[in-house]
């Protein structure tokens, strides 16, 4: 497989050759098309009243009707794929919060899903926010489990999973293997 990716327009191309596969492959691959992914929710989510500090997830319960209507945005300019607002839905971000990993997971995949339609839906897992052994205190295996939450609580609705904005390619190792179990 090929993927070449044009950071100026946010699409990747893809070049696969496969003989069968499930309805959602059917969809990410088709011949020689392009996808286009929906952008920011946390820079439109400031836009909307998000304030410093605030947790952009925390608008899945609070509001969710305006979760919803920067997904339909994203359909109406030509996202393919509408990417969840879980980015910073890990058990370490959400600690403080008074909401849990699932519950925002859930809302967050509710609300992607109405808003879709027939378009595919990213489950968003960011970082955890804390530095990882030797030079944090997160071990991997605390990792792997905050991950394999996320995943778990989203497996049910998301069509794939985007897993982003990592520096530690060690956390990326461990958020991949979540992923993959």
């Amino acid at each position: 497989a090929a993927i070449q990716w044009n950071a100026n327009a946010a699409t990747v191309k893809t070049n696969i050759v496969h003989t069968e596969g499930t309805e959602t492959m059917n969809k990410l691959f088709k011949n020689d098309e392009f996808l286009i992914f929906d952008g920011s929710m946390g820079v439109l989510l400031q836009k909307y009243g998000l304030r410093i500090g605030e947790l952009p997830e925390s608008y899945n319960i609070k509001y969710p009707e305006i979760v919803s209507s920067i997904h339909k945005s994203y359909i109406a300019a030509g996202a393919d794929v509408i990417i969840t607002n879980t980015f910073g839905a890990s058990r370490y971000k959400l600690k403080d919060s008074g909401y849990g990993v699932g519950e925002i997971v859930k809302s967050s995949l509710d609300i992607a899903r109405k808003a879709a339609g027939d378009k595919l839906i990213a489950l968003d897992i960011g970082p955890i926010g804390q530095l990882m052994e030797p030079y944090g205190t997160l071990s991997f295996q605390d990792a792997y489990d905050a991950f394999a939450e996320q995943i778990v609580e989203g497996a049910y609705a998301a069509d794939m999973i985007l897993i982003e904005t990592m520096s530690d390619i060690y956390e990326v190792k461990a958020a991949v293997l979540a992923a993959k179990e």
